[in-house]
């Protein structure tokens, strides 16, 4: 189905430039069809992680950036973060999973211009892009009750809001399974240092191992855990 432009972007004559970052090709070339079929909008790049785009945005300017990376969490948060410093004046819009509350509210709080489900419809991509190239922020109907949902009296609210974006970064990574050395090497932190938010965390969750760690984050969305069968 063709999708009609909204005004705002008809009346730029030029297209918009999108920079795309999926890790998926297929995908890509998916939402690049689909952006292309605007009528005013046209894909300048495309990049398979955030770091990618943070090099590409270097060269080509885009006007907008949309991140769509399904279960990478800390990419997401951690890319999304640097995009935005780096590019404050270009607005990023990231498709998440609609249960992922906690990874969304930490998005939009890192400067993030939008948040929509990835499965959305194609006339919401439009809106959510459409609003916020005219520097408006976008959240989704579904979101936005949600976060609503969490500031009424007698919420109970979630273990992880206390944490700060670094904490949460560590957890995600340690419910993820990455080791100590790893996770020091990703975040540029000694060893003793990634251990000393290690042991903080077990001790504001109340975990007594990492593996009850895991199945706390499981259990809030932030992660998912492997199905056997």
């Amino acid at each position: 189905m063709m999708v009609t432009p909204y005004p705002a972007a008809q009346a730029d004559a030029d297209p918009i430039g999108v920079l795309l970052v999926d890790d998926r090709q297929l995908a890509r070339a998916g939402l690049q069809r689909v952006l292309s079929d605007s009528g005013y909008l046209t894909v300048s790049g495309e990049a398979s992680s955030c770091d990618d785009a943070i090099r590409l945005a270097r060269k080509q300017a885009p006007r907008i950036i949309l991140i769509n990376l399904p279960g990478a969490t800390v990419a997401v948060l951690d890319g999304a973060s640097k995009l935005h410093r780096q590019f404050p004046n270009v607005p990023l819009l990231v498709l998440t999973e609609e249960t992922d509350l906690i990874i969304q509210e930490r998005l939009l709080q890192s400067g993030v211009a939008g948040c929509l489900s990835s499965y959305c419809a194609v006339d919401e991509l439009f809106k959510a892009i459409d609003t916020v190239m005219n520097g408006a922020r976008y959240i989704s109907d579904t979101l936005a009750r949600k976060l609503a949902e969490r500031r009424l009296p007698g919420h109970a609210g979630s273990p992880f809001d206390d944490l700060s974006s670094r904490e949460l970064q560590i957890l995600l990574m340690v419910a993820e399974g990455k080791a100590t050395k790893a996770i020091a090497r990703h975040l540029c932190l000694t060893q003793k240092t990634v251990n000393g938010y290690r042991n903080r965390l077990m001790e504001k969750m109340e975990a007594r191992t990492e593996v009850e760690l895991m199945h706390l984050a499981a259990r809030h969305g932030l992660i998912r855990l492997p199905r056997y069968t």
